[in-house]
């Protein structure tokens, strides 16, 4: 397969803006030995590298190209654009390739003209990647072009309505919708890309969060102070969380379920807490709406090789720790249920506990 780089192309510059350099110290880990070695080396970077130098963002519009496969972009001539690559595999990469060549055999390929920003990425079903990862994509364009239409993944349930209650809080843009399958073919007489807001697990910028205290400026929050977020019925749970959660109720923690709440409901529940704790998954993203000094505590197996949520309370100033837990299967699985003792807990909430109540 051929890929070419996106400045290889005939496009159009629309701007190029620089993010700040900033500083980020390492996350307070408890358990940090427990982790594999395999899964740190894979964090080195995103949790060590402390100095982020200053980086271009670029807004690129490009004609006559293919989308496939959660945001892959082809030109015309069937080159996969480097720049379009996050975090797919080679083998997505082959199959978006083949989805192209079969829906131009079979004569059906649909054809967008209006101008498009891509909205899409490897993983964007997941609401830490829509609001981190392709939202702020929004926000920056908009400052620059006029836009006509958004190329969405398509979602259904309460994500549909999170996606476009995001999109209408946070712009005045009243877009189009262009919502596409993870390997539905497209074909785009004007697609605008944005290149450099982020590089999963190792990189994010400060632009992302452009517009979040915008946000929160314009949603009340609640009077809740202490937040708990459980994964219950889904894969990464903690396995004696029963405990976990009794015990974090006699803190006056509200131990919630963000999975069913609007965008709106989403924001205000976190914008006035001043200590937040949840399993690590989509839901803590919304540490990004919590006000500066928030303590955050991110409970992970020890197998889970993320930086996301670390780059997020950098960003914002939140007070970050992780307490990793022993997983129960594959120690390669990070999907697996894990155990979180609850004095680890009560240390880094700096709560004494009675001799015993562990």
């Amino acid at each position: 397969m051929d890929v070419v780089d996106l400045h290889a192309l005939h496009r159009v510059p629309v701007a190029e803006v620089s993010s700040p350099a900033y500083e980020l110290t390492p996350p307070r880990v408890v358990n940090p030995s427990a982790i594999p070695l395999s899964i740190m080396q894979a964090m080195r970077h995103g949790w060590f590298a402390r100095t982020h130098a200053s980086r271009p963002v670029t807004l690129t519009k490009v004609f006559d190209v293919y989308v496939t496969m959660e945001g892959l972009v082809f030109t015309q001539d069937k080159k996969l654009v480097r720049q379009s690559i996050a975090q797919h595999t080679p083998e997505e990469c082959a199959r978006g390739l083949a989805a192209i060549m079969q829906t131009e055999q079979a004569g059906s390929v649909q054809v967008i003209r209006p101008s498009s920003l891509l909205l899409r990425k490897r993983g964007e079903h997941n609401y830490g990647h829509w609001m981190v990862e392709l939202l702020p994509k929004l926000w920056l364009a908009e400052e620059y072009l006029p836009l006509c239409s958004l190329v969405v993944p398509r979602v259904s349930g309460n994500f549909a309505r999170v996606l476009r209650d995001s999109v209408a809080l946070s712009t005045s843009f009243q877009p189009l919708f262009c919502e596409m399958d993870a390997a539905e073919v497209l074909f785009f007489k004007e697609l605008v890309l944005v290149d450099g807001l982020t590089d999963h697990g190792v990189y994010m910028s400060p632009l992302v969060f452009s517009r979040t205290e915008e946000l929160r400026a314009r949603i009340p929050g609640t009077q809740v102070r202490r937040l708990y977020l459980t994964r219950r019925g889904r894969s990464r749970t903690v396995r004696n969380e029963d405990a976990l959660m009794a015990f974090l109720q006699t803190q006056g923690f509200l131990c919630v379920d963000p999975a069913e709440l609007t965008f709106a409901e989403q924001v205000k529940l976190f914008r006035n807490a001043d200590c937040v704790v949840g399993v690590m998954g989509a839901a803590m993203t919304n540490i990004m709406f919590c006000g500066k000094g928030t303590k955050v505590i991110t409970l992970a197996p020890a197998s889970m090789p993320d930086t996301f949520f670390h780059f997020i309370a950098g960003l914002r100033g939140l007070a970050y720790y992780e307490i990793r837990g022993r997983v129960h299967g594959p120690a390669e699985d990070w999907n697996a249920p894990f155990d979180i003792e609850t004095d680890d807990l009560a240390r880094v909430l700096g709560i004494a506990l009675p001799h015993g109540a562990a």
